[in-house]
């Protein structure tokens, strides 16, 4: 058996029974144990037992978790000293910039200041799910309400994330993100669409602005904003009629990042019509006048969607401006991303296979499309009744 233990004498101490006594007999155990972050061994004391038993029936159960490998020594970490640990050791290596600045964002706005100051092994359940209601209630930052329960599970899916690795790191024993109940259930999202008619009266309205790029991009091909605004004039081939689809603009608090697409799966080479590659070609050579115009104060990035002085365009800022197009328009007010969705609803109903669908917009896999466009396949099985139905009971017999 591992393990020592050891008598000594305590001052004016309480024995079993609650009473002060001058001098009074208790039990430590020294014992060894390999740190698991470390590997090396350590040796420590638990001090205090006020009977033989009481040390003896521990040093058992000690000794079965050290065979086990079920030992956790005992810490008194903060959760907050514990998560920005977490951020800088595991997360800032691990992730990309922008998933990592919104780990960062949700850590030090909602997990620290609800649960920073406890220790880590004593957040509880009931503890976490305190903290989530009181996030859908009051979480804003602004004060006025609070938070989406679509943001909520975003804090609960980093708070999970947290604690697995607690768990790995032997710093905790059992996850009580596990036993929450009431996890935040967002509404599932409705995509809204634009008709064949209104893509095209949109892009009537954008013809020869620095609209146009993006909106027949996101509607005809199905790219993503930052994906449209992070394209180069290198990323189109006029020869084959074909984009590549590298990289994206993404927001992430006040910064703006150049990063990688969403998936490996977003990283892609695409077909367009012929008329996509005209507007390309004539934005291209308004580019270039610019560029001559401003000599060496053009910053020439080369990017196809870019204000006239060759500057990048701010993603959020982008989708404030097109908000504000269709207002001015007077056209029905849906989301820049929703002109992707309309892209991928004409091409369903036109026939094209899921899977291909699938492939033009980047998606990670066939599962994401087929439960976006759960609407789109209902109607296009309405469709196919509908001719089977004629096909079948339209009063013509096989030989006429």
């Amino acid at each position: 058996m591992q393990g020592r233990i050891t008598e000594r004498i305590r001052q004016n101490a309480r024995d079993k029974q609650g009473r002060i006594r001058k001098e009074l007999k208790v039990y430590d155990i020294k014992f060894r144990y390999r740190d698991a972050t470390t590997g090396k061994m350590k040796e420590t004391c638990k001090r205090g037992f006020l009977t033989k038993g009481d040390a003896e029936a521990y040093l058992l159960r000690l000794n079965n978790q050290l065979a086990t490998n079920t030992f956790l020594p005992e810490n008194n970490i903060l959760f907050r000293d514990y998560l920005t640990e977490w951020l800088e050791t595991y997360a800032k290596i691990n992730l990309r910039p922008t998933t990592y600045l919104g780990y960062k964002r949700i850590i030090e706005a909602h997990l620290i200041p609800y649960l920073g100051n406890r220790k880590i092994k004593d957040v509880t359940s009931i503890d976490i799910e305190h903290m989530y209601a009181n996030l859908l209630q009051h979480g804003r930052a602004d004060g006025k309400g609070g938070l989406s329960a679509k943001s909520v599970q975003y804090t609960h899916r980093v708070l999970n994330e947290a604690m697995t690795h607690a768990i790995k790191k032997r710093i905790i024993q059992h996850n009580p993100v596990a036993a929450v109940i009431n996890t935040p259930k967002p509404r599932k999202f409705k995509t809204e669409v634009y008709s064949r008619q209104e893509i095209l009266e949109l892009l009537e309205i954008v013809k020869g602005t620095r609209f146009e790029i993006p909106v027949v991009l996101a509607s005809v091909c199905g790219l993503r904003r930052g994906e449209c605004l992070a394209l180069t004039e290198d990323d189109v081939d006029f020869e084959a009629q074909t984009i590549r689809v590298n990289k994206q603009f993404v927001q992430a608090g006040r910064q703006v990042l150049l990063g990688a697409p969403k998936s490996e799966e977003s990283d892609r080479i695409i077909s367009a019509p012929k008329e996509v590659f005209d507007i390309i070609r004539q934005h291209m050579i308004r580019h270039e006048e610019y560029r001559k115009f401003l000599g060496s104060e053009y910053d020439d990035r080369r990017l196809l969607v870019c204000y006239e002085d060759g500057r990048p365009i701010v993603p959020v800022n982008f989708s404030n401006a097109f908000a504000a197009l269709l207002e001015r328009h007077g056209l029905r007010r849906i989301r820049f991303h929703d002109l992707r969705h309309s892209c991928a609803s004409l091409m369903l109903k036109a026939g094209v296979a899921m899977k291909t669908a699938s492939q033009i917009l980047g998606h990670s896999s066939i599962s994401i499309t087929a439960d976006l466009y759960t609407h789109v396949m209902q109607d296009l099985k309405k469709e196919a009744a509908l001719q089977v139905g004629k096909t079948l009971f339209s009063g013509k017999s096989d030989a006429e």
